[in-house]
């Protein structure tokens, strides 16, 4: 309930990816930062290149107040359920569908 659901001929999933994060956000002290979509260069047979998979800075993210990272992972996996998958990289969170 609550949650925005697209059919699966609607493209791009991104779309709901960018939707969760910014509902997931809002409230925090800072603006989260897309930094890739199907742009750039990934790994062979990434999502990102289907338009199902997001980057997110994370440099950005402040460590005072501390726990802010882990409580937008949190809000971002109970947003989009079980469909998607949000994995902290060194640098950048990666947000992708795998249903």
């Amino acid at each position: 309930m609550g949650m925005l659901k697209v059919k699966g001929t609607v493209r791009p999933r991104n779309l709901v990816i960018a939707a969760a994060l910014a509902n997931a956000a809002h409230d925090l002290p800072f603006d989260p930062v897309i930094t890739s979509g199907n742009d750039s260069q990934h790994m062979p047979g990434s999502k990102h290149y289907t338009g199902e998979a997001l980057d997110v800075r994370t440099r950005n993210i402040p460590a005072d107040p501390p726990g802010l990272l882990t409580l937008l992972v949190t809000r971002l996996k109970r947003r989009l359920g079980p469909d998607y998958q949000v994995i902290v990289d060194p640098d950048h969170l990666h947000i992708e569908r795998d249903a």
